[in-house]
């Protein structure tokens, strides 16, 4: 398929990475993957091994979020196509995706047995599109992005007549 992302993108992509992991003097190697297709899944993943992994993944992987986010500013990768690239290592894609779905489901549930709103912490963009397509699956919620930057979490309400509310007419909701 001539038209794929790492049709488009692999040369560049690749002459960042050699550059970043040249400069760094970082113990890495990595490999570009097409996983099969899943809904809404990456179309590219950039699979890192090597001496220095836990430096990606040290303080939850702030680092390897950091090399994805520079390059997804290098290839001048708009905010719509981020879920089609994705950085990974030692499968903590898989290990977290799994968490944020079992957290959707906790706090569906909840929402379900309570009535009350439930407020996740703030998360990253792609954390909370996880969380809201896992929420999909749940008919009578729903579920919606608030706040503004690092602020930006999702609250997720019970579809029926909007909810109890707190004191004041405000909604209540808890935090996972």
């Amino acid at each position: 398929m001539s038209d794929s992302l790492e049709a488009r993108l692999g040369p560049r992509l690749r002459e960042f990475l050699d550059a970043v992991l040249r400069e760094g003097k970082f113990e890495l190697s990595y490999r570009l993957v097409s996983p099969p297709p899943e809904p809404e899944g990456p179309e590219l993943v950039v699979d890192f091994a090597g001496e220095d992994t836990d430096l990606l993944l040290a303080d939850d992987g702030e680092l390897l979020r950091a090399l994805e986010y520079l390059a997804f500013e290098t290839l001048r990768l708009g905010p719509d196509e981020h879920h089609r690239l994705v950085f990974d290592c030692q499968g903590r894609r898989a290990l977290r995706l799994e968490e944020l779905r079992t957290l959707a489901r906790m706090a569906a549930e909840r929402v379900l047995k309570t009535g009350l709103p439930y407020a996740f912490a703030p998360m990253n963009s792609r954390d909370r599109r996880t969380i809201h397509m896992e929420l999909a699956e749940h008919a009578g919620l729903s579920s919606e992005s608030e706040g503004v930057g690092r602020d930006r979490h999702i609250v997720v309400r019970a579809r029926a007549a909007g909810g109890p509310q707190g004191p004041g007419g405000r909604r209540e909701y808890r935090r996972l």
